[in-house]
């Protein structure tokens, strides 16, 4: 590293206010350092807009760092600018070229760059793209209140090779949320010659959706009803959860093409919503529109249709419609239900959206609160018909549950296979995982879920586990696997 930049990052200095942070006064007025100058806002040709170079015209060995120190505001979601590295004829920029936002102990918070399939982490700054500067964001919604600096570094002292930056501008995290989710559903519409979409918007969330307007709204609905039943229940629990700063985002399709066509791939046909970690969304879609389903409604229609007694036939197909309506109102709910709660549990702090989360206790957590039952929500922490049903067989010895140490430590689940565990299977125990840990080590379970916050790399899965529930292995799966048949003996009905 530079000794100069070493030690600016060492130096201590008072925030600066923020009138200045896009250089619209057309000055350099609160930035401190030398070696840039002030500009056009585009990099080229005149403009309103102003930016910085750090050009040298060609003199070797010049570099310049600018620098601005800020606090940043509360309800801020992203810091956008502008910028572009450049280099001369077959040169290629490096590190030395840089835009960085350092956080306090020296930390680089990364920065990510518009592309056309969203925003992506980069390493460094890149050439322009068609002779433009590139779009690049620093999500700061985690710092707020606290103190940050920009820096712009040109430590190339190679001739024509240095830095253009412009726009530093701090947006709200629903600005810039909601405008993101409206391009990326427009584009969709438009590629995709999708339905046109319409925004809904409730006390906590907003929806875009394609659906119905009657589907979209019970969904939201139900949204709503888990939001503050989540918050209420964990609190009470001794869970300590942060309420997001802004509204949560719901995408709601007519159809398992538009679904996919946000996912930008072919999902099973068990799939029928999804909380997208990326950007942060609930993707769903009628789970009436279901391939698999729709083959299996019309299939059961046309056997009843050939039925020769005309009341019977009538009645067969009454049956058939109601059952299949009652099947697509539970699915439609345990779906919003189960990936809302995941949404909830990564925006509230209680799990960490950037850190390293075991599969079993992300899909655990879910579970336990998605239970349905009569075409109903049953509420969170109550039982579960549908995950409890693949703990029987096991239970009962007919097969085998997945190891604990399996469960804790493996996220690569293989699709349903010879010798390989069900997807189901895979599910209800951690299911069955979470649900021991609530009822019986609550204290413990707050004490693990503190210990892995952090962590970014699953290699200390099984440490950790042991760490906060003892260190023998072997017992606790012994009274794991005795509470799921406990589970099973006291809920399923007995064999016949």
């Amino acid at each position: 590293m530079n000794l100069a930049l070493a030690l600016l990052l060492g130096t201590a200095a008072s925030p600066a206010p923020l009138d200045n942070l896009d250089f619209k006064t057309g000055t350099l007025a609160g930035w401190e350092g030398e070696g840039f100058y002030l500009t056009t806002g585009t990099g080229k040709g005149p403009s309103l807009r102003f930016g910085v170079s750090s050009s040298d015209c060609g003199e070797k060995g010049r570099t310049g760092l600018l620098h601005l120190t800020f606090t940043v505001p509360e309800d801020a979601g992203v810091i956008r600018f502008q910028a572009h590295a450049v280099c001369g004829k077959n040169q290629e920029p490096d590190h030395q070229l840089d835009v960085l936002l350092m956080a306090p102990g020296r930390r680089v918070i990364p920065k990510q760059l518009r592309t056309r399939d969203g925003w992506k982490p980069v390493a460094r700054l890149l050439p322009s793209q068609n002779g433009r500067p590139r779009e690049y964001i620093w999500p700061v919604a985690a710092y707020a209140g606290q103190t940050l600096r920009i820096i712009l570094v040109d430590q190339d002292r190679r001739p024509n090779c240095h830095i253009f930056a412009s726009g530093f501008r701090i947006v709200g995290a629903e600005e810039f949320d909601g405008q993101e989710f409206a391009d990326t559903m427009l584009r969709l519409v438009r590629e995709h010659r999708l339905p046109p979409v319409a925004r809904f918007e409730s006390k906590h969330f907003i929806a875009l959706s394609n659906a119905d307007d009657k589907f979209t709204e019970l969904r939201l609905n139900n949204c709503e009803l888990i939001y503050d039943l989540f918050f209420d229940y964990f609190r009470r629990q001794g869970f300590h959860l942060r309420e997001p700063r802004s509204k949560l985002m719901v995408a709601i399709f007519d159809s398992q093409y538009g679904f996919e066509a946000y996912l930008g791939q072919r999902m099973p046909t068990t799939v029928t919503g999804i909380y997208h970690l990326g950007s942060n969304r609930l993707v769903v879609y009628d789970y009436g529109q279901n391939t698999a389903f729709v083959a299996r409604q019309r299939h059961t229609e046309e056997l009843a249709r050939r039925i020769g007694n005309d009341l019977e036939r009538r009645r067969q197909i009454q049956t058939a419609n109601r059952q299949a309506q009652e099947i697509r109102t539970e699915a439609n709910i345990a779906t919003v239900m189960h990936e809302v709660a995941h949404q909830l549990s990564f925006n509230s702090g209680l799990l960490n959206r950037e850190g390293d989360v075991p599969f079993w206790l992300a899909e655990g957590l879910a579970c336990y609160c998605e239970p349905t039952q009569n075409n109903s929500w049953q509420g969170i922490g109550e039982m579960n018909p549908e995950r409890l049903g693949p703990l029987v067989e096991p239970a009962r010895g007919q097969g085998r549950f997945i190891s604990l140490h399996d469960l804790i430590t493996r996220d690569d689940w293989p699709k349903e296979r010879p010798n390989q565990p069900s997807p189901l299977l895979v599910y209800a125990q951690s299911w069955a995982l979470f649900h021991w840990l609530m009822k019986e080590r609550p204290d413990q379970l707050r004490y693990y879920l503190a210990l892995i916050h952090n962590r970014q790399t699953p290699d200390r899965r099984l440490a950790d586990f042991t760490q906060a529930f003892g260190g023998d292995l072997a017992r606790l799966e012994l009274r794991y696997t005795q509470y799921m048949k406990e589970l099973v003996e006291r809920y399923r009905p007995p064999r016949r």
